[in-house]
This record gives C-alpha cells, sequence and structure tokens, in this order.
C-alpha cells in the first residue's frame, strides 16, 4: 500500500500497527498520510511512532518542515526508547471519554518511548521507569487533531510485548 493514497479508501477508520521504520521516502510517507489529511481518523500502535520518518528525523522537527509530517500526524515525535522495564502509568486526564473509569497501573516489561518534542497532542496518560525525582513521566497515550480538517487521531507508545496487550488493564 506504500505511496498508494487510496489505501484506506471504503473504510472508517486506519490502525497503524506496523512498523515501518524503513519507509522514508517523502512521497510514501504523503500517500500514508494522504486519508488523514482528507479526515480520515487514525489509531496508532507502538511503533507505528518510529514509522514513516524522513530526513533528520533524530533532531527536534520544526512544525511544517518536510522531515515532520509523520509527527505532526501524531502530535508527539518519539526517536526510541529505554529498556524493556516495568512503566508505571498515571492518567493524567481521567476525565476524557477515552480512559475515564481507569485506573494507574503498571505494565510488565515494557519499553518507554522518550518524547523529543511534543507537538499538539493531548496527554492522556503519563509513564515512569524509575525513580527519578521531579519526573513527570513520558506521554504515552494521547490524542491529537491533525490537520486542516482537525482530523482525530488516538496513539499509544504501549504495545511492544504481549504480556501488555493481553493485561485486561490495557
Amino acid at each position: 500500500i506504500y505511496g498508494n493514497p487510496d489505501y484506506a479508501k471504503g473504510f472508517d477508520l486506519v490502525i497503524h500497527d506496523e512498523c515501518a521504520a524503513d519507509a522514508n521516502d517523502p512521497a510514501v510517507v504523503a500517500g500514508v498520510l494522504k486519508p488523514h489529511q482528507d479526515g480520515m481518523p487514525g489509531v496508532n500502535l507502538h511503533c507505528a511512532m518510529h514509522s514513516y520518518r524522513s530526513g533528520e528525523w533524530r533532531k527536534s522537527v520544526t512544525p511544517g518542515a518536510a522531515n515532520a509530517s509523520w509527527f505532526e500526524y501524531l502530535g508527539l515525535q518519539t526517536t526510541g526508547h529505554g529498556p524493556q522495564l516495568p512503566i508505571a502509568i498515571t492518567f493524567v486526564d481521567k476525565k476524557h471519554p477515552i480512559v475515564k473509569g481507569m485506573a494507574d497501573w503498571t505494565t510488565s516489561n515494557e519499553e518507554l518511548y522518550d518524547n523529543i518534542n511534543v507537538l499538539t497532542s493531548h496527554a492522556l496518560a503519563r509513564g515512569k521507569q524509575g525513580t527519578k525525582e521531579n519526573d513527570a513521566g513520558n506521554v504515552i497515550i494521547w490524542t491529537n487533531e491533525y490537520g486542516a480538517k482537525k482530523t482525530r487521531v488516538f496513539s499509544t507508545t504501549l504495545g511492544h510485548n504481549n504480556g501488555t496487550v493481553e493485561d485486561p488493564c490495557y
């Protein structure tokens, strides 16, 4: 489907649960984003955050720059993750309908993705590994409104290991 801007035709939602870290051609990225630019909602799980990156994506991107398009869709830029350790999850917008009624919890071993640049995302939950004082934690569950049509986007960096995905809290 890479580069085919009509890949989502006939669907109501696109779920990005792929690892396409090597899909970095700007034309391919534009094709993947086209349905979302047209208003198709998106859900992004774990490795999708590290997909469709082009240019100097390891540096903090500037909105509007050629290498920022995937991160603008997500609403947050992440470039890597730490070790596989449990993540303590704290819900920060407990009234949001997506997470209403959910309780803070700790995962089994999981990858905590970094937050290089929090763009336009709305944090629903943050996660921490370890006990760093004054650490608010990284955004790990969020929403975003993307582009001119304010396309609804939901993302979570959780989900590397089956133990997390199998957990009823997930």
